[in-house]
């Protein structure tokens, strides 16, 4: 898959509420925030729409019925547009003036002594009472002496490529303030008047870059085994280039421009028979915290894909026919033998939003309705796996493969929820 790099260079400040509801007259808006990922998708293949003809102004077109919706008793599903559906984003992350681009801090790591940092290792003697869940193998440990002192939120790239390698001693990265948090005062509009409405104030806090800092994304461009579809009139993500791109709440908006160089995500050679898996954006996953591609043993389900794999497709686009669902002793694809052994994992994260092609059934309440409400697993979150089988190291290397700098989100993961990339981890051995 080809992907075209891009930069989204904001005109003024931009907001990016949360979740938590806000209501002019009795709200605070909490919207420095960086962006999702899904907030972004939605705004690029809208700018597209829009350059290949009017937006959509209902749900007419036929969508895809997912077999748990077919299950629900769901036959057919309208989306508000068929086009640009093989739009698949990585990112956005922030870059500098340098070309230097920042991505989550990991949260296994921990601020150490004299401002070192110490990691969080699954431990190699997990003996003892603890509550986490069944199918963790082990848990975390760091017996390094504790510290106040906290670390940033962003690391560049070469700082996660060294902590990715496994090495140790990892120099104490440099914390960095990317963007600055302006408080606004805002009044409700009147819709039928369009003047503002009597004592509706509310506040906001916006989201203001600091110089030279902007929005780093990669772009796949359409599949080449299929053609484009007519009403796309042959665009494609490097049709946004100059473009003018309308990204978040308040009307905030910005410049596309094409990125001097490729997004290039951390990557180091595997080595062992241990991956760690860390996300760089949020995930939705179908048990929580775990995956669906986990099962409740622990086992990973992920199998090797050969590329350009076309009985494979032919098996994909089975499942919108009715009736379908997977049989795994049918697939021939080899499965990959390893296993879960332990997780770091932050607060969820509360994911939603309001569709506005969305049916109402009360004409008061006007257009559109809320989207479903997920909790994610926040970017910087790890997991650890132990590869098995007869050759563990060769299975370490194809579980990187389906891993790295692929998003592996449960759902979404076309919007680029579930982004992550591979490194090699030791366990901790408390006696030496």
């Amino acid at each position: 898959m080809t992907m075209t790099t891009l930069d989204f260079i904001p005109a003024d400040t931009l907001f990016f509420r949360d979740s938590r509801p806000l209501q002019a007259g009795s709200g605070y808006g909490r919207g420095a925030n960086w962006p999702l990922p899904g907030v972004l998708h939605s705004a690029l293949r809208t700018a597209l729409l829009r350059m290949a003809g009017p937006l959509p102004d209902g749900k007419r077109a036929e969508g895809f019925v997912r077999p748990s919706q077919r299950e629900a008793g769901r036959s057919e599903i309208k989306i508000g547009a068929a086009e640009f559906q093989w739009l698949n984003l990585h990112g956005p992350f922030p870059v500098d003036g340098n070309g230097c681009t920042y991505f989550p801090m990991p949260r296994d790591l921990v601020p150490g002594p004299n401002g070192t940092v110490a990691r969080l290792r699954p431990e190699m003697n997990s003996s003892g009472e603890n509550n986490l869940p069944a199918v963790m193998t082990h848990r975390l440990a760091s017996y390094e002496r504790p510290s106040k002192t906290g670390l940033g939120d962003w690391a560049d790239r070469e700082f996660l490529a060294r902590y990715l390698d496994g090495a140790d001693g990892l120099p104490t990265p440099r914390k960095i303030t990317l963007w600055d948090t302006e408080p606004r005062i805002g009044v409700a509009i009147d819709p039928a008047t369009q003047t503002a409405a009597e004592g509706r104030l509310y506040a906001a806090q916006h989201l203001r870059l600091r110089r030279d800092i902007r929005l780093r994304f990669a772009v796949a461009d359409p599949p080449d085994h299929k053609l484009q579809m007519a009403g796309e009139r042959n665009l494609t993500a490097s049709s946004l280039d100059g473009t003018t791109l309308q990204l978040g709440g308040e009307q905030r908006f910005g410049q596309i421009t094409k990125a001097v160089s490729s997004l290039e995500l951390p990557s180091v050679p595997m080595r062992g028979a241990r991956v760690k898996w860390l996300l760089l954006t949020p995930a939705i996953f179908a048990h929580g915290w775990r995956p669906g591609w986990i099962g409740d043993n622990g086992e990973v389900k992920l199998r090797v894909i050969p590329p350009r794999d076309e009985a494979r497709r032919q098996r994909r686009r089975a499942r919108r026919e009715e009736g379908w669902h997977y049989d795994g002793a049918r697939d021939s694809a080899p499965r990959i033998h390893a296993r879960l052994a332990a997780a770091c994992i932050g607060k969820p994260q509360v994911l939603g939003g309001w569709e506005l092609l969305g049916e109402t059934n009360d004409p008061d309440d006007g257009p559109g309705r809320a989207k479903a409400t997920f909790l994610a697993v926040p970017a910087g979150s790890v997991f650890y796996f132990e590869a098995t089988g007869e050759n563990p190291t060769a299975e370490a290397t194809q579980l990187a493969n389906v891993l790295q700098a692929r998003c592996r989100s449960d759902f979404y993961g076309e919007k680029g929820y579930g982004l992550g990339v591979c490194g090699t981890w030791n366990f901790y051995d408390r006696a030496s």
